[in-house]
């Protein structure tokens, strides 16, 4: 098959998956490797402003930050260090942006699709500066919180805030919304990867009504140019379901064994998470284990990890926060964006252990190593847990799990075969014969009879 040929059907596949097809139709994406995307200046698609106030941050009453986050504790986080601390990987975060931070000494702008001119160093949301410091954040004495990653390198790429909507607002609805911005987030992932980053991190997904035809060809493009062109690692939030555009995927029918991760089922598509194998996605748990039941599921969820209990810098500068919310108003920090931003963290102290690994093979590490539920793979933690030490302590890349992203196999009866028609031409001849010879005999006899009277 020739190049062009094979970005066609890519491209017809993922036309199939995103056209008028019914919502029982729906399968797996394909990522198209063609042309470099285009990759223009950082900036929102429409002007924009902001009309709200920045989100609070601080700290949760009857907290004790003192101690080592549970979630820190429960990957072992620090053992993991004494093996690698991300030194020589850069990781783009594409989220609200990331604020400055004396305890983010790596920390440069990416660029901002938020607000024209800006560099993505501002974080009206918090979010993305509590994913920063997940991933990288230095010790301080103070406390007993470090990021996974400590040496890595850090672009703040902004995509989203709250705070801000378009000055003059020309989206109506759902679907013209989620196009602007899976758009937003296929430039801003093109972008991360001519920048250098070695991981590439988007904790928020966008959650796309199964039934809505929205274009993701832009998104399909910037995903196989990131990961198969530039050799970046990819790693996804599975999103939180709750909202009308995050409506909970129902679980696997058992009864069903050929659709072992029920894609036909799918009422609420993740994106970026569902472009996997090329995007690693995580849900997100208790620090125990336990899946939190708010963690969108879904046939592409590969592994999980902590996303409660969750403390890590906030945008200020100052220490370490545990609630966001309105002044007065905190309420704990958890979600699917910061169990992306752990296993994103993982993902660094791998690259940097083993830099000669391509994108495949940092994911099966993760997917290997991961403590399987006793179930088996399934929507909600995909491979399972993810185990750190256990991760970068393969000498060699294992194989991945069995089992993971099958979709639904298509059923084609098999062609009518032709009747045979031998065995009738067969008899019909031996038919004829005995006629032939019979009327033979007949008329042969009264000849004979005839000439002999």
């Amino acid at each position: 098959m020739t190049f062009g040929r094979a970005v066609a059907t890519a491209a017809a596949g993922l036309l199939l998956c995103l056209g008028a097809a019914p919502v029982a139709a729906l399968e797996p994406p394909e990522v198209v490797v063609g042309p470099p995307p285009p990759d223009e200046p950082p900036g929102p698609e429409f002007a924009t402003k902001q009309d709200k106030a920045c989100l609070a941050a601080g700290v949760l009453p009857d907290s004790d930050l003192s101690r080592v986050p549970p979630p820190d504790l429960a990957l072992n986080l620090g053992q993991a260090r004494a093996l690698s601390r991300g030194a020589g990987v850069t990781v783009a975060i594409i989220d609200t942006g990331v604020h400055p931070h004396q305890r983010l000494p790596n920390l440069v702008g990416g660029g901002d699709y938020v607000l024209a001119g800006g560099d993505g160093l501002a974080d009206c949301d918090a979010h993305g500066t509590l994913v920063a410091g997940i991933i990288a954040g230095a010790a301080d004495p103070a406390d007993g919180f470090t990021g996974v990653a400590p040496d890595a390198g850090i672009i703040s790429i902004r995509v989203r805030s709250g705070a801000f909507s378009a000055e003059r607002p020309t989206v109506r609805d759902p679907g013209e919304q989620a196009a602007v911005e899976i758009r937003t987030m296929a430039r801003a992932i093109t972008h991360a990867a001519n920048m250098g980053a070695g991981v590439i991190a988007v904790p928020l997904a966008v959650c796309v009504p199964a039934d809505l035809q929205v274009d993701q060809s832009m998104l399909s493009a910037a995903i196989g140019y990131a990961v198969h062109v530039r050799g970046a690692l990819l790693i996804a939030g599975a999103g939180s379901a709750g909202n009308s555009e995050c409506a909970q995927n129902p679980g696997i029918d058992p009864a069903r064994p050929t659709d072992s991760r029920n894609w036909r089922d799918v009422k609420t598509i993740s994106a970026p998470g569902w472009f996997a194998p090329a995007v690693l996605t995580v849900g997100f748990t208790t620090a125990d284990g336990t899946p939190m039941p708010e963690s969108l599921t879904g046939p592409w969820v590969a592994l999980a990890a902590p996303g409660t209990g969750i403390e890590s810098l906030g945008p200020g500068g100052g220490g370490l926060i545990n609630g966001v919310g309105a002044p007065g108003k905190l309420v704990p920090v958890g979600g699917s964006s910061f169990a992306a931003a752990y296993v994103a963290g993982i993902a660094t102290l791998l690259r940097s252990r083993f830099p000669g690994e391509t994108p495949s093979e940092i994911s099966a590490r993760l997917l290997a190593s991961a403590h399987a539920p006793a179930r088996g793979i399934d929507n909600v933690v995909g491979a399972g847990l993810v185990d750190p030490l256990a991760a970068l302590s393969y000498r060699i890349p294992p194989a991945p799990p069995s089992g993971l992203y099958l979709s639904t196999p298509l059923a084609v009866p098999e062609p009518p075969r032709q009747r045979d028609r031998r065995p009738a031409i067969v008899a019909a001849t031996v038919m004829l014969t005995v006629v032939l010879l019979g009327l033979g005999g007949v008329f042969g006899g009264g000849g004979l009879v005839r000439r002999h009277g």
